[in-house]
């Protein structure tokens, strides 16, 4: 079970990134 916490965190992670990512693109072009 502790594998699969830590690719639950992981994916926290990842998505966490992919929102960062989306907001600086947006905040570029606007």
């Amino acid at each position: 079970s502790l594998n699969s916490r830590l690719t639950h965190e992981l994916h926290l992670r990842m998505i966490d990134y992919h929102i960062g990512l989306f907001r600086a693109m947006t905040n570029k072009s606007a």
